[in-house]
């Protein structure tokens, strides 16, 4: 069971959108917003479809099966639990099948790890596991003062100052570690 503030599933949730938001982030995109529900934060990656094909579409897929991924391994990390949002395994088991049906050569469960190792990479970085707190702290605060949806720019904004600006090249993390799994 989870203890102190983790154990308010409100506060787990800010942990968990913290972990979207940072994955996000990681992986090259801009967060646009974060609506407080268990799901990954509004990106520019949700509104632009880079290309028209299937490759590009699976290459959507697997970043949000990756910022899935991200809530759950930061509410580890900060939480030693991953039980906020477990319907999100359903959610990555389906969209692997979709990767897999559009790239005909990797099952989905090849799929599956492949991307949680991406995810896991992205947390193995010290700067990464220690912006999860503040950055759940600040999202817990908005909620409390009763904004449930919290514009990208303010994320980005204490991302930065607790990260430094971000890498240059759009998805140019996933390209490298998709390299080396």
């Amino acid at each position: 069971m989870p203890e102190g503030r983790c154990a308010d599933l409100a506060y787990r949730l800010a942990v968990y959108e913290a972990g979207h938001a940072l994955t996000a982030r990681a992986l090259g995109f801009k967060v646009l917003s974060v609506k407080m529900l268990p799901r990954p934060p509004i990106l520019e990656s949700d509104k632009i479809l880079r290309g028209s094909s299937l490759r590009a579409l699976a290459e959507v897929l697997e970043n949000r099966c990756i910022e899935l991924f991200g809530g759950q391994i930061a509410e580890e990390h900060a939480c030693e639990t991953s039980s906020c949002c477990s319907g999100d395994v359903a959610r990555i088991d389906e969209l692997t099948r979709l990767v897999s049906g559009l790239d005909g050569r990797r099952t989905p469960e090849d799929i599956w790890f492949e991307l949680e190792d991406v995810a896991q990479e992205i947390f193995s970085h010290d700067k990464v596991r220690d912006a999860i707190l503040p950055l759940a702290d600040f999202l817990f605060e908005e909620v409390d003062k009763g904004h449930h949806v919290i514009p990208g720019l303010r994320i980005e904004t204490l991302m930065n100052e607790l990260m430094g600006p971000p890498e240059k090249t759009r998805g140019g993390l996933f390209a490298r570690l998709m390299t080396r799994v």
